[in-house]
Parts: C-alpha cells; sequence; structure tokens
C-alpha cells in the first residue's frame, strides 16, 4: 500500500539511471510513473495486499479477488471470468515502459508459509536503450502457492514483450503479453469453529474439512497483443541561437494515429469426478466448463497537437472505433460461436500541459453493432497553486455511461449453472473531488455514483438486474505524520449504499502503518513497523467456483476483525529485502479471520521478498 507520500508527490518519476511510465489509453497517453526502487513500504509487494486495502479472495495467493472498496474493483468488458484474476493480470494497462542510461535487470523473489505449505513468487525485468529512440524489455512472474488449506493451491505464470520508439515524427509502443493462472477450489471450510476453536485434530489448517469432497480447478488464460503508432506533421521551431549555429526542436501541428489490440481470453472449470453436493443442480455426468472471448480491437484517431498554440493551449482529438468480437462456449452440448461487432465515433479536447489548469473533456456513441446506443461522455480537470508555502492540488471528475451488460451476463450454460436473460441497458453516473496537499501528505477524495439496473449475482449465484437506482458515496482520506524518524501512513475508506442487498460494502475500512526509519551508513536504509487492515462487519459476498462470479448471500457477516503484521526491511544500493510476520494477533486474539464466508484468510506465518536491481 503506497503512503500518501508515495501516491502524490510532485516529484518526477525518475531516478540516476531509469525513468518508466506507462500509457493510459488507446490514443497511446502517457503517464509517468514513480521508479520501481523505492525502498519505503517494500514489504506491500505481494499482489493482493498492494492491490486494495480490504479484499475478498480465497485464503490463498494467485486465488480469485475482488476489492471490498467499490473504486479500486478493475473490470475488463464483456468478459466477466477475467475480473476475478485481473489483480494478477500483466496487460497493456499494467505495464511499465522505460528508457534507460544503461541497461536495467531486476530479480525478485517472495516466499512465506508454513513448511510444505509456502507461497513463492519469482520475477524477473530486463530492458535497455538500444539508442536513444529505441528501448526493449521482457518480464517474466511466476507465482506458485500451495495455500495453508486443503485444496487450495494456486500457481500464475505471467510475461511480457515490450518495446518503445520515439522519433521526431513517427512513435510507437508494443506490447505482447500472456497470463495463465490455475487453481483448486473447495468451496471454503465447513465450519467457523475450526479457526475459532480449533477441535481436536484440527489444529493443522491443512487438515480442516473443505466444503468441496472432489478435485476440481479453474483455468484462466488471456494473451494481448497491443500497438499503438502515431505519425506527426510540423514544423521547425527555433530554440536558441549558440554562437553561429542555431538550435531548433521539432513542434508538431498533426497526429495521425492508429491503434490495435488483439485479446485472447478462455477460462476453464473443470472436476476430476463429478461434485453434486456442493452444487443445488448438476446437469450432466462430468464437467468441463469452457468460455471464451477473442476480440480485435482497431482505434483510427486524428489529433489536432496541443504543443505548437501559444495562444491556446488545447489538444483536440476525433476517432474512429471498431471491435469484433467473438464469444464461445458449450450450449446444450453443441460449441455457440457467436461473432459480433461494435463500431463508435468518438472525440476528446484536451490540455495535458502545464499544472495551473489541465483538463480532459471526451465522449463517444457505439453507432453499428449489438452495442448500439452505449454513450460514454466525460470530463475531468485538474489545477495546482501554492498557498504560503503549501501546493494546493485539486482534481474533479464525471462521467455519465449508458452501457451494454456482458455477453455472458445474458447467456451462458455449464453443467452447473445456465441462464439466457434479456437485460437492459446499464446506467452508470459519477461524480467526484480530490483535494490535495502532497507537502503535508494530505489527500482527500470523494465520489458520488448513481446506478441504474444494476446487474448482480444473488444468493443463488445467478445473474439478475435490478430495476431500480442504487446511490453509492465513498470518501477516503490519506493522511501521513512524520515525527522524526517515526512516520505513521493512514487510509480511512467511507462507503454508504442505498441498497446493501444489491451492492453490499463495508461501511468503514481502515489501514495503518506505524514505522521507524532511518538511514546507517549512508548507504542502508532501515524501516521497521506495524500495519493493521480493518473494516466493519457487513454481509460479504461469497465465491461460487463453478462460474468464477462473486455472488451475494444474507447468512454470515464477515469483518470487525483486524489483521495485524510486523514487519522490518532494508534497501542497500541495489538490493531490498524485507521479512514480515504476517496475521500476528492470530496467536493472541480469537475471531472469525474470514476474508469472505467460508474462506478464511491465512493463519499467523513469516513471509520473506528479495529484490535485486541491476544497472549494468
Amino acid at each position: 500500500m503506497l503512503s500518501c507520500s508515495q501516491l502524490y508527490s510532485e516529484q518526477p518519476a525518475v531516478d540516476q539511471y531509469v525513468k518508466n511510465w506507462r500509457i493510459t489509453d488507446l490514443f497511446g497517453t502517457v503517464d509517468s510513473l514513480k521508479s520501481d526502487t523505492l525502498h519505503l513500504n517494500y514489504h506491500e509487494l505481494n499482489s493482493i495486499d498492494k492491490y486494495s486495502i480490504a479484499n475478498s479472495y480465497n485464503g490463498n495467493l494467485g486465488s480469485p479477488l475482488q476489492s471490498k472498496i467499490y473504486s479500486d474493483r478493475k473490470e475488463i468488458d464483456d468478459f466477466m471470468f477475467a475480473n476475478a484474476y485481473m489483480p494478477y493480470m500483466q496487460t497493456i494497462n499494467t505495464t511499465r515502459f522505460y528508457t534507460t542510461k544503461t541497461p536495467f535487470s531486476t530479480l525478485k523473489y517472495l516466499t512465506g508459509g508454513s513448511n510444505y505449505r509456502e507461497s513463492d513468487q519469482v520475477g524477473f525485468l530486463f530492458t535497455a536503450n538500444a539508442n536513444k529512440n529505441l528501448n526493449i524489455g521482457t518480464t517474466i512472474d511466476y507465482i506458485y502457492a500451495r495455500g495453508e488449506y486443503l485444496k487450495q493451491s494456486a500457481k500464475r505464470f505471467a510475461g511480457s514483450l515490450f518495446g518503445t520508439y520515439k522519433g521526431k515524427k513517427y512513435a510507437a509502443t508494443g506490447n505482447i503479453s500472456m497470463n495463465s493462472i490455475s487453481n483448486f477450489e473447495n468451496g471454503g471450510i465447513t465450519e467457523t469453529s475450526y479457526i475459532t476453536n480449533p477441535a481436536f485434530g484440527y489444529e493443522n489448517p491443512e487438515n480442516i474439512p473443505v466444503r468441496m469432497g472432489v478435485d476440481a480447478q479453474s483455468t484462466f488464460k488471456h494473451f494481448q497483443i497491443f500497438y499503438n503508432h502515431s505519425y506527426s506533421l510540423g514544423f521547425e521551431r527555433e530554440v536558441k541561437k549558440v554562437k553561429d549555429s542555431v538550435i531548433t526542436e521539432f513542434v508538431p501541428v498533426t497526429r495521425f494515429i492508429h491503434t490495435i489490440s488483439i485479446d485472447q481470453m478462455s477460462k476453464r472449470y473443470y472436476e476430476k469426478t463429478l461434485e453434486n453436493k456442493f452444487y443445488k443442480n448438476t446437469f450432466g455426468t462430468n464437467t468441463n466448463d469452457t468460455a471464451a472471448l477473442r476480440r480485435v480491437s482497431n482505434r483510427f484517431a486524428i489529433n489536432l497537437a496541443e504543443e505548437f498554440n501559444k495562444w491556446m493551449h488545447f489538444g483536440l482529438t476525433a476517432y474512429l472505433h471498431n471491435d469484433m468480437d467473438r464469444f464461445t462456449f458449450v450450449q446444450n452440448k453443441v460449441l455457440t460461436d457467436s461473432v459480433l461487432t461494435d463500431t463508435k465515433v468518438g472525440g476528446m479536447l484536451s490540455k495535458e500541459l502545464g499544472k495551473k489548469l489541465t483538463y480532459r473533456f471526451g465522449g463517444e456513441i457505439s453507432l453499428i453493432g449489438y452495442k448500439a446506443g452505449d454513450v460514454y461522455l466525460s470530463g475531468e480537470a485538474g489545477t495546482s497553486f501554492k498557498l504560503w508555502k503549501d501546493t494546493i492540488s485539486l482534481k474533479a471528475k464525471v462521467f455519465t455511461s449508458t452501457k451494454e451488460p456482458d455477453f455472458y451476463q445474458k447467456k451462458y450454460e455449464s453443467n452447473h449453472f445456465k441462464w439466457d436473460n434479456n437485460f437492459d441497458k446499464v446506467f452508470k453516473t459519477h461524480i467526484g473531488g480530490v483535494f490535495a496537499i502532497p507537502t503535508k501528505s494530505l489527500l482527500f477524495e470523494i465520489a458520488i455514483e448513481n446506478i441504474s439496473k444494476q446487474i448482480y449475482f444473488d444468493t443463488l449465484a445467478m445473474p439478475i438486474q435490478y430495476n431500480g437506482s442504487i446511490q453509492l458515496i465513498t470518501a477516503q482520506l490519506k493522511k501521513d505524520i512524520h515525527f522524526g524518524k517515526f512516520g505513521l501512513d493512514n487510509t480511512i475508506i467511507y462507503q454508504e449504499t442505498t441498497n446493501d442487498k444489491v451492492m453490499p460494502l463495508p461501511r468503514l475500512s481502515l489501514f495503518h502503518n506505524l514505522y521507524f526509519q532511518d538511514k546507517w551508513f549512508d548507504v542502508l536504509n532501515l524501516q521497521v513497523g506495524v500495519t493493521a487492515r480493518y473494516h466493519t462487519s457487513y454481509y460479504a459476498p461469497s465465491y461460487m467456483p463453478a462460474i468464477g462470479q462473486f455472488y451475494n448471500q444474507r447468512e454470515m457477516k464477515i469483518g470487525n476483525y483486524p489483521v495485524i503484521s510486523a514487519y522490518g526491511s532494508i534497501h542497500l544500493k541495489r538490493t531490498r529485502f524485507f521479512v514480515e510476520y504476517f496475521h500476528l494477533n492470530q496467536k493472541f486474539m480469537k475471531g472469525i479471520y474470514y476474508s469472505m464466508p467460508y474462506y478464511p484468510i491465512n493463519p499467523a506465518q513469516l513471509r520473506l521478498g528479495l529484490t535485486w536491481n541491476f544497472y549494468d
């Protein structure tokens, strides 16, 4: 979990050797990132802890995951089976791009858990500039987590090959990534008493009975090719004169932009022998459910560049976007193959340069295809100014959308679930703002959202559409306090929903990190501290293995239990190391430490991590 000072700093994302960024949209817009060599809060490195301050998951690293904070949830359009694996995926949205003075590489190793039940993660990054314009790189990341409970092991392989080219007129960004994630399904443990008051014979988590008696496994795969390139027309502008020579720079006037993206996603749920006790329905004699989506997207855009106009600093973009989707699953024992297209037009007015005022206003509408009538309108603006010795930053964001439901929410068939729905479009409006004082490590954010015709999974884990409207308000406060060599990072999130049966959320979620930080011998950075995570009790959604979805339930409340961990980390030149004792309060505190109904988090355990950077 990044502290407020890390999250909202005005310092550029650059160190002595490496500059890195990501792209935020299909236009190839650049957003600078913090250097991945920071030493503060290095222990918050695993995919679960850094995703959100409160999460629902199966208790094991690599298992399906959903944030309990509504604003933190990330989703992939039209393939609902991918949403539970989003935090583990390597895609264009998570790829870091680099410019390096020397070849840069990183080795990462994380481990934790009891003997013979360890969770291990190994990662590798290499990137280098062939010249000042061209950078290429590759990443590999592998997780193998056995899990503390029965039938819980998970593994994940993610890899990517990426590159950027930035010439005077031609620029390009490319990325090829693949993800393969699989996890065994156990349905959760049978009784809460096994963790609150362990019965004889069940002191060890691996001996606790689970709700599914057969070997069942879920597998998700994703392959993506992304390529964005642009060609600029413009002129040379004089920068300055040096003796008898003139230094000029190229100023773009018009950019022609093309982006192509190819995504192949598939989900499989397999039972070695038929499980007919856990599920309410079983339609066949064996279970081998599959669903897939192949999407080919093309976007063509013309951009009137912001840089060339001295008097009216803004950029103007118009674009045409087309998706060709192929949905595949088995229906009535017959392979169903649906090819659908969607064509939309859009435009954007933006000002990205400068600090006094930046804005981006855009809109798009689907004209042809199965999403005809979908509309998305958005606007965001920001400014910053000095007030005495402090910098005040203000941001505002609004959007409204009319969206076609996910294809598989409307039609799907498997051995335990089947449905054929005629859902209406979902309508959302959002108004939000951020007030920050980076020099005081303070950030306050508030958002109000209205959702009409919300689609959710009911207590039977069936998709259903709510005919009314739901209002949601979210307020988040981040404040870091520093006193000498001590620090206290605080995150407080309040959520209020007008219908918790449709959208259950914890009202209050907290994260605190109290630590001591010092630098020894001018080279060794030390951080020692304690973290605490907490949220109020509520009817948390549970998880349905056969469809890989989180569904609403009204039988068990989860929460009102803190998770406290102690850690220590060091950063010595190119090496970072941490040791953490996760969930140490389980040793002296009784409670139902469930992540969600039937799924407990791991008991107290030791975790270790090591990262080694190379700049040559």
